[in-house]
């Protein structure tokens, strides 16, 4: 399922990873994969009406990908930033394509826009 991953090192030991998944179907719908991915940053679940807050819509080759971006609001344990994950949901023949970058918030943050034109590069 996991097609890809990457690493990013940024300044004063800052952090990312870069995966890239693919599953059939669109596992279980974008309110239950957020709230997979809030617990996978300790985070608690969000309501349904929270959801557009941390999303938005992106063309990918002509096919409308969810970008999903939320951080936490402090460190965690061990860390020494907040954590920030941005995920884009891409759907194509029938499966559900995952790019997702995890990590300290100012690296994560800093390298968005170059996670977009990445991801606005695939081609199928």
């Amino acid at each position: 399922m996991r097609r890809a991953t990457f690493f990013v090192k940024g300044a004063d030991g800052q952090s990312a990873e870069i995966a890239i998944s693919a599953f059939p179907g669109d596992v279980g719908g974008l309110m239950a994969n957020v709230n997979r991915w809030r617990g996978q940053l300790g985070m608690g679940p969000m309501a349904p009406d929270e959801v557009a807050s941390i999303t938005s819509d992106m063309d990918v080759n002509g096919t409308k990908a969810t970008v999903v971006d939320f951080h936490t609001d402090k460190a965690p344990a061990g860390k020494s930033d907040p954590q920030r994950m941005i995920v884009v949901t891409l759907p194509h023949e029938g499966n559900s394509w995952f790019f997702k970058m995890t990590g300290d918030a100012p690296l994560v943050g800093a390298q968005k826009d170059a996670l977009l034109q990445f991801v606005k590069s695939v081609q199928f």
